[in-house]
């Protein structure tokens, strides 16, 4: 269940909720991988040192009362409130900063797709060149070339990889994110 950013106002000091606010919203904020890394940093470091005082209260409490669940304190609500306000928002900047890799994997793949058809358009090009005037020794030439060369993946059969490979990284920033959440 997502925290509402009213209650993240209530729990956390100025720094820590506007750092909250930016992973909620953050639109007009533009992103770059160095900043994303440095608030996903901090984050993790928020999560899990009240994610510890409340571990800490909660055993504290434990010894004190006797009892497995013992008596509610509002300290350990505190820091176990403040612990998942802290994770929801590590998990938006994970997100944010595997969107902004893969855009920026896409865009290197579409520039490197482009860049072979032009080299492959050039190679044509001038095959064609000296092919009309070389008759058939030419046409020898090609079939050599042609039977000796490896094939590559097309670029369609290049960018379904790459999707494929940000599908299955998304979701093991997913998995992980459960994993964390648990405790």
């Amino acid at each position: 269940m997502a925290t509402a950013l009213a209650t993240a106002r209530r729990w956390c000091n100025d720094s820590e909720y506007a750092l909250v606010a930016a992973s909620a919203g953050g639109k007009d904020i533009v992103w770059t991988a160095t900043l994303l890394r440095a608030k996903i940093e901090r984050t993790r470091r928020l999560r899990d040192k009240n994610r510890d005082a409340y571990r800490k209260l909660k055993r504290a409490n434990r010894a004190a009362t006797g009892a497995k669940s013992g008596k509610q304190v509002t300290a350990i609500a505190v820091a176990e409130k403040r612990a998942r306000i802290f994770d929801e928002a590590l998990v938006r900047f994970v997100a944010k900063l595997e969107k902004l890799n893969a855009a920026r994997r896409m865009k290197a793949l579409k520039s490197a797709v482009a860049d072979a058809l032009a080299r492959k358009k050039a190679a044509q090009a001038s095959a064609a060149g000296r092919g009309r005037g070389a008759g058939a020794a030419g046409k020898a030439g090609k079939v050599r070339r042609a039977g000796g060369s490896r094939t590559t993946a097309s670029g369609a059969a290049q960018v379904k990889r790459v999707r494929q490979i940000a599908r299955v990284r998304a979701r093991n920033v997913r998995n992980q994110a459960r994993r964390d959440a648990r405790g």
